[in-house]
């Protein structure tokens, strides 16, 4: 009788515990509480320590107010890129090491490694921001039309009764640079495009009534909301690829393949990309070259743009000492924080002096007797 007593209070004890665990698990999901905005993005890197910096500042120039960065498995973490940023709060960044798992169907893909990033960036933002962007490092979304002021919000604005807005992508190829120098981004140096727009689509989602689907470029949802493809406002639900693409869209996403010898490197390191359900090879670059002769130049009229509006910020030496994007008031927090931390160390560096003399006089004391 006293043993079964003994073994009901042990499996009600490892009940609790586990109860406690999901628990805790279920409420740590949202880690962070956020000032409310507008429109958040969600980036996933590997290694793009080079390009990092400048997708950033392309997109809060372009409106993005927060970016939550996954740096999966890079050989030198992308924060060294970041630091100042993540510090004035407009970045969010998260290291992991994972295995991607190959996903033979796409209702496995929630599941997957990529699915799994895209849900996490969904209840990060949800409840802060109204849309989120999902878009890769190598693909950079420009405003097509100049009365919305290179502004992204300005057109998600005109949206705000869809799901989301699917947008269409145009293929960028080297243009003939075989390797970029320390000096040459993406936006600038690489305008050579095809001809035609492509069918693959990528999406900004409203978090209220989206949520991840079969694949990475599109949604399921919710509420009797659908997507809306930018250009000819056409309704989508889940497809990747979306037939004839509209010739004049609002937004357009430029997908760069980067120098020779950077998607040569990337067919070999990055063969399996990050879904888990495409490869990549050398040949697709190679005839992405062939057709990429026509000029595409959104990217370096944004560029032209940043500059003149001094949106390109040069990486500090000690970029946690950078209080320049921070709300005054947060900056002058951060001020009084620091005066009272150095009078803190001063005062116990005091100390630690006024101590130490103290134990050399006694040892001399006892020396002398």
């Amino acid at each position: 009788m006293a043993r079964g007593f003994a073994n009901w209070h042990l499996l009600a004890l490892a009940v609790l515990i586990a109860a406690s665990y999901f628990s805790t698990v279920t409420l740590a999901v949202r880690l962070g509480f956020h000032k409310p905005g507008y429109l958040a993005a969600c980036l996933l890197t590997r290694d793009g320590n080079r390009d990092v910096r400048e997708w950033i500042e392309y997109h809060l120039f372009a409106g993005v107010e927060k970016v939550f960065v996954i740096d999966h498995n890079s050989t030198v973490p992308v924060i060294d890129e970041l630091t100042d940023y993540v510090v004035a709060g407009k970045v969010q960044y998260t290291y992991l090491t994972s295995e991607v798992p190959r996903i033979s169907k796409g209702e496995d893909f929630p599941e997957g490694f990529q699915g799994r990033i895209f849900g996490e960036c969904f209840e990060q933002a949800r409840g802060y921001y109204k849309w989120m962007m999902f878009t890769d490092l190598d693909e950079l979304m420009y405003v097509m039309h100049p009365q919305y002021g290179n502004s992204i919000p300005a057109v998600l604005r005109e949206y705000e009764h869809a799901g989301a807005v699917l947008v269409h992508r145009r293929d960028v190829g080297s243009g003939g640079v075989a390797e970029r120098t320390s000096d040459q981004g993406v936006m600038a140096t690489f305008t050579k495009c095809t001809g035609r727009i492509s069918e693959h689509v990528k999406g900004i989602a409203q978090l209220d009534y989206a949520a991840v689907s079969i694949n990475a470029h599109c949604f399921d949802y919710k509420e009797g909301r659908t997507g809306v493809r930018l250009g000819d406002n056409r309704t989508v639900t889940r497809a990747a690829t979306i037939s004839d693409p509209p010739v004049d869209p609002p937004l357009l996403i430029y997908h760069y393949a980067g120098s020779v010898a950077e998607y040569m490197a990337r067919s070999v390191k990055q063969e399996g990309g990050v879904s888990g359900m495409t490869k990549k090879d050398t040949g697709m670059y190679i005839r992405l070259d062939q057709f990429a002769v026509h000029d595409c130049l959104a990217g370096q009229a944004a560029h032209a743009a940043m500059a003149a509006a001094g949106a390109f910020r040069p990486l500090p030496d000690r970029p946690c000492d950078d209080l320049s994007g921070l709300p005054p008031h947060e900056a002058e927090r951060r001020r009084q924080l620091r005066k009272g931390r150095r009078a803190h160390r001063h005062d116990r560096s005091s100390m630690s002096r006024r101590l130490s003399n103290e134990a050399a006089a006694a040892a001399a004391r006892r020396m002398l007797r």
